[in-house]
Formats: structure tokens, sequence, C-alpha cells
């Protein structure tokens, strides 16, 4: 049940449902649509990750305690709503979120062992 390919009736449940979970992170999928210009390249790349960062973590949690079909549809489904704020795919989205996180984890580890010494 794919957002964009289902017909025009579900297609709507399905954004709804989604525009629904997405709901906290609102402000972030509006300025994800609408980046701020006037940073540099590198500036707009590190903005679009802490984004990408709060809204994968926002579909983490909303398929916590899932069972696992219904994590699969509805990832793929947040995702590709996610996707309608960026000209970015869902699946490219979601990989850049994947590695988003792992730079952050490893940033974090990196300076948890600088504070250990």
């Amino acid at each position: 049940a794919v957002v964009s390919t289902q017909s025009t009736g579900t297609e709507g449940v399905v954004f709804r449902k989604c525009k629904e979970m997405m709901r906290p992170v609102r402000k972030t999928l509006r300025m994800l649509e609408n980046p701020d210009t006037d940073l540099d390249k590198e500036d707009q790349l590190r903005q679009t990750k802490e984004y990408l960062l709060t809204i994968g973590q926002q579909i983490e949690k909303t398929c916590e305690g899932k069972q696992e079909e219904w994590i699969t549809e509805w990832t793929e489904n947040l995702w590709v709503f996610v996707s309608q704020f960026t000209p970015i795919g869902p699946n490219k989205l979601k990989k850049l979120y994947e590695k988003a996180l792992k730079q952050n984890s490893s940033s974090e580890t990196k300076s948890s062992k600088k504070r250990k010494r």
C-alpha cells in the first residue's frame, strides 16, 4: 500500500494516516521542503541530515511495538510521504537517513571516548 501508487480513495486514507503519524515533525518536514538557501552547500547538507535524523527517528518511534509486516508497509508509506516534501525519492531518503544515523553514532562514540580521557 504505497501512497503514490494506490487508487485515489486508498491513497487519501494512507496519506491522512501518514500525515497524522508525522504530525510531531511537521515543522521539520516544512523546513526540509523549504531549505535555507542563504547557507552554503556544506551547511545545507548538514542541516538536511539533521532534518532526516529527526524525521527518521519519528518513523522508527511510530513503528515501535508493531508487527513486522506493519513496520515494512508503513515504513515505506512514511518515507514516500516524506519524499513529497523534497525532490529526493523515498528510497534515497531512507538511505540518507541510515547513513546520517551511522555517522551520528560514530561521531558520538568518538566524542564519548574523548571525554573519558
